[in-house]
């Protein structure tokens, strides 16, 4: 098989692992000559298509609307303007901060939100499980403080936020004033009361 050793001389030989292959698959087959070269271009044709078609597949269409129990909270998705108002802590005192918020589906029928101030940042993840019918959502943010809380009714979410070595009980709670608008709540549990850590209204940008 002339035409073999011509291909042959076209492998350059970092790829001499492929000459060695085209001898072992063809020039030492136990096919006829012609039924070898024939399976080798079937193989070839068969690949190439595959990877054709690998390469050309289009990529998956990211998620854009909620599905089920969560199909309640897709009036959040975008981007909102907030006026964050911070109780006085030990932390420093009372003022109001300013972000924006956005909110975006992503897959696991879940909800993805941004957060991005001048001095702050953070990022959370919301979602319903099925199978105890309980909402659920898990933040960080930039100075490493995690919280994780669920829900019954995908308004008022309790929990626990771990930060600076202590563990705090938090809730939140999410209403609609209007139209367009959102309030977050935010409170935190001390000497067995609950007091107010900030109070955020967005309005949708």
């Amino acid at each position: 098989m002339d035409f073999i050793a011509a291909i042959k001389d076209r492998i350059p030989d970092f790829a001499k692992d492929i000459r060695l292959n085209l001898d072992a698959v063809l020039a030492r087959s136990s096919l006829e000559p012609h039924h070898a070269a024939g399976a080798a271009l079937a193989s070839a044709f068969g690949a190439l298509l595959t990877v054709t078609a690998a390469v050309g597949a289009p990529a998956p269409a990211a998620p854009s609307a909620l599905a089920g129990t969560m199909s309640s909270m897709q009036y959040l998705v975008g981007s909102w303007n907030c006026d964050v108002k911070v109780a006085a802590s030990a932390a420093g005192p009372a003022g109001t901060d300013h972000g924006v918020v956005t909110y975006s589906v992503v897959p696991g029928n879940a909800l993805h939100l941004h957060v991005t101030a001048d001095d702050y940042a953070a990022d959370s993840y919301s979602g319903y499980d099925e199978k105890t019918k309980t909402y659920w959502m898990s933040t960080i943010d930039a100075y490493g403080n995690a919280s994780t809380e669920t829900s019954a009714d995908g308004k008022v979410f309790a929990g626990s936020s771990t930060g600076g070595g202590a563990t705090t009980q938090i809730r939140d709670t999410f209403t609609r004033p209007a139209s367009g608008t959102i309030r977050d709540l935010q409170e935190i549990q001390a000497n067995g009361a609950w007091q107010t850590a900030t109070d955020s209204t967005c309005t949708r940008r």
